[in-house]
Formats: structure tokens, sequence, C-alpha cells
């Protein structure tokens, strides 16, 4: 059975990328579940409602190598203010989506 497409953003609108480092999937300890890590990173979007508006891909090597972490490189939707972010594979991408919460927060006052 194919998976399913995620849901599309509104038209005219452009996803925010997340591009996750592939080489720190692969150093994550096993326990941690490294290379699973993007399916519960898209896991996480869809409990907060930002799948339609975020796309997640594996990448390659993004520069920073942290012992323990993973990189992502967040280009938002404008592409204006891409930046990479550390995350904590044991949280199962839940400090990425909060950080998206924040920063969509941030973009929404005047």
């Amino acid at each position: 059975m194919p998976t399913p497409l995620p849901p599309e953003a509104a038209p005219g609108t452009q996803p925010t990328e997340l591009h996750v480092c592939h080489n720190c999937l692969v150093k994550v300890d096993s326990s941690l579940g490294g290379v699973d890590l993007p399916r519960r990173i898209r896991e996480a979007l869809a409990a907060r409602g930002l799948a339609p508006t975020s796309r997640v891909f594996s990448s390659g090597c993004l520069g920073e190598c942290p012992v323990g972490k993973v990189t992502v490189l967040v280009i938002p939707a404008s592409g204006v203010g891409c930046h990479s972010r550390l995350i904590d594979p044991e949280k199962d991408g839940e400090d990425l989506a909060e950080h998206l919460v924040r920063r969509a927060a941030r973009a929404e006052r005047p």
C-alpha cells in the first residue's frame, strides 16, 4: 500500500522546508531510531497542524556535526531567514515543532 502524500499548502504559498542531515542521523545511537527521525518529525508537525505548511527532506552534510544531536536546516516559506537548528533525537521532533510554532507566532505579530 503506497504511503499517502502529506496535505498540500494553500494555493500560492510555499511550504517551510526542513532539511534533516542524514550524516547526523546515522551517527545517532540506534536506540534513538536515528534514520527514523524524519518520520517522527513529520508526526510532530502534523500533531501541531504544521504538516500542510512544511516539508521534511533528508539531506547531505550541513556543516555542523553535533554529538548526540541532529542538524536541521530550516528554510522558511518566505525564503528569508534560513538557519540551522540542532535538535535532540530523543524528543522525536517536538523541539523542532515548538521552534516553528514560536517563529510563526513572532511572524504574525505586527
